[in-house]
């Protein structure tokens, strides 16, 4: 450590911390800089600048049970945030947090399309768990855990490919319509079959509203606005921000017609005897989708064909934003490429405004 004299009345102090030069400037008398040298001294000979970490036995089981109190047991998808958070427990909960690095979150990353042979889609969803617990562990509950950066940071996600173009063609439409119809009443008789009708119903919301399936479950009767032609969105998904939707007359109707649960605010209350709050369409979806005819195609489809079939319209890219929910529009931007119809129209206007602008000078020099 040295003390400099700059100028009259200021001094700067140097030394060495964490094996780093430091100074610092002292305006004042020269015992004033000694005094805060001895100070400096002091604090570096006490082994105050080094960051040291205690060494804090605290364990992955534990920290599971803290973030499902905090955090997974209030979300809409608790069952399924119950079952993510167990299966990190097995493999990892008799750990120290503080042992649990990028290595072995990628290794147990890597066992769940390995071993556990889930879907690469379903892996990502278990991933975004960890990551956000790890997340909390590394920032408000690091004194606790002993770690103050997030291990999954260094973890290389493979995210499935969300660029699929699949959508419904006109033929393929009719023949969803038809097969919708078809069930729509029991074989032989005018009496509504409840089960399928309830099918009918949520398919035709996705297909003309694009709204996800976990937004149309969780749909209540007071978010249907008859009078303004929209629907409410309140799901608390992609930042849990309430939009609208436009509704079809003709889904008003649909709407209408369909019977109320008694006492109950939800369209699509979970089915009598369901154990698990989250609910699926997948196997009567798919029993419809083999009677219209229709191959390679998911439930999540009917949201692109939705969009697809909006930009192909005419539609415009930022609205189609809003009614998606959408947080980036580099979300939206992949059905861009579908509104070259509505561009080919927009060059056909052009090309009439030049007419008209060539009308214009053509009058203007015969005037002159």
């Amino acid at each position: 450590m040295s003390i400099h004299k700059m100028s009259d009345g200021v001094f700067e102090v140097r030394w060495r911390e964490g094996g780093r030069q430091k100074s610092l400037w002292v305006h004042g008398s020269h015992e004033l800089a000694r005094k805060i040298e001895r100070k400096k001294m002091s604090i570096r000979d006490e082994n105050r600048h080094l960051d040291i970490k205690r060494e804090v036995n605290f364990r992955m089981s534990k920290l599971i049970d803290r973030y499902w109190a905090h955090y997974g047991a209030k979300k809409r998808s608790a069952s399924r945030e119950k079952s993510v958070l167990e299966g990190i427990r097995d493999e990892l909960g008799k750990q120290f947090v503080r042992e649990v690095d990028g290595v072995a979150v990628s290794r147990w990353y890597e066992k769940l399309t390995a071993l556990r042979e889930l879907s690469a889609g379903t892996a990502v969803r278990h991933f975004n768990v960890m990551h956000h617990m790890m997340k909390k562990a590394a920032t408000i509950w690091s004194q606790e855990t002993g770690i103050d950066r997030n291990p999954a940071d260094l973890v290389e996600v493979r995210r499935p490919d969300d660029q699929r173009d699949r959508y419904l063609s006109v033929e393929e439409l009719g023949r969803l319509k038809q097969a919708l119809d078809e069930k729509k009443y029991r074989k032989g008789t005018n009496t509504i079959n409840k089960t399928f009708y309830r099918l009918r119903l949520i398919v035709l919301i996705a297909v003309t509203t694009g709204m996800r399936v976990s937004e149309i479950f969780g749909l209540g009767w007071t978010d249907v606005m008859y009078n303004e032609g929209l629907l409410a969105v309140r799901a608390k998904l992609k930042g849990g921000k309430m939009r609208y939707v436009p509704m079809l007359p003709e889904l008003a109707g649909e709407l209408r017609r369909f019977p109320a649960v008694t006492g109950e605010d939800r369209i699509f209350p979970p089915k009598p005897g369901a154990t698990s709050a989250r609910q699926r369409v997948e196997g009567s979806f798919e029993d419809l989708l083999e009677r219209a005819n229709i191959q390679d195609f998911r439930f999540h489809d009917l949201r692109h064909t939705f969009a697809s079939w909006y930009m192909m319209n005419g539609g415009d890219l930022y609205e189609l934003a809003k009614i998606l929910g959408h947080s980036n529009i580099k979300m939206t931007e992949r059905y861009a490429k579908l509104a070259r119809q509505h561009i080919a129209k927009t060059g056909s206007t052009a090309r009439e405004i030049w007419k008209l602008m060539e009308v214009t000078i053509a009058d203007k020099t015969n005037a002159c």
